[in-house]
């Protein structure tokens, strides 16, 4: 595990459920990858300059795939280990980096937009994390449930100029649907899911609130 711990609390309590202290640790550095990344468009004035940070870490898994020595962030060491030790794909870390670039684009994002990011993002962390967690279970049904945190996220980090009610229900049905096929064993990485419909409408919960709602969830499977 490395000195990162995601920002977002969503994260922090869904992955307390997950049993294994070092795999507990891994996924959190992985959605602390993926939140690095999404703060380079908030931190940079200039599309490029947001290049350049992205290249950087692009650049970085490059050093961990050809067995170079890698530069130092408190986040490397930990995605090194995940690729070599755990046989997790370079390509699907560099597509994670590749998909934020959208987003140095200051306008307005469309849901289509948006889609594409959160396919790219949460999506991919969502795979990687379950392979992290058991590679041998079935995370098909990921799809969904990353999609509907990730677009509610990316609503309430830069609104959505075509996103209404209609979609986040469309969003919640597709993820209702297939939560409970979920192995329980990834069931942790559904449960940012349950804070969807709040972060979508711009509403705050306590963490007592979420906590409980995370806990219904992994008990019964439903989101």
């Amino acid at each position: 595990m490395s000195d990162s711990l995601p920002a977002k609390e969503d994260m922090i309590l869904a992955c307390a459920f997950i049993p294994d202290e070092k795999a507990r640790a891994d996924v959190l550095d992985l959605f602390a990858f993926l939140e690095t990344l999404r703060a380079i468009p908030a931190r940079v004035t200039e599309p490029l300059m947001g290049e350049i940070r992205l290249r950087w870490w692009w650049e970085a898994i490059e050093e961990i795939d050809q067995g170079r020595p890698v530069r130092y962030h408190p986040l490397t060491e930990s995605i090194k280990a995940l690729i070599l030790e755990w046989g997790l794909a370079p390509r699907a870390f560099y597509d994670l980096i590749e998909g934020q670039t959208p987003l140095l684009d200051k306008g307005a994002l469309t849901t289509g937009t948006a889609l594409e990011i959160v396919d790219r993002g949460e999506v991919i962390v969502a795979r990687l994390a379950a392979q992290r967690m058991d590679a041998d279970a079935e995370a098909s049904s990921l799809l969904h449930v990353a999609r509907l945190y990730g677009m509610a996220e990316l609503k309430a980090r830069r609104g959505l100029s075509d996103g209404g009610e209609a979609e986040l229900a469309h969003l919640r049905r597709e993820a209702a649907s297939v939560a409970r096929k979920l192995p329980a064993s990834l069931m942790p990485l559904a449960l940012p899911a349950v804070t969807a419909t709040a972060l979508w409408r711009g509403q705050t919960s306590g963490p007592l609130i979420k906590r409980i709602k995370m806990l219904t969830a992994f008990l019964t499977g439903r989101i």
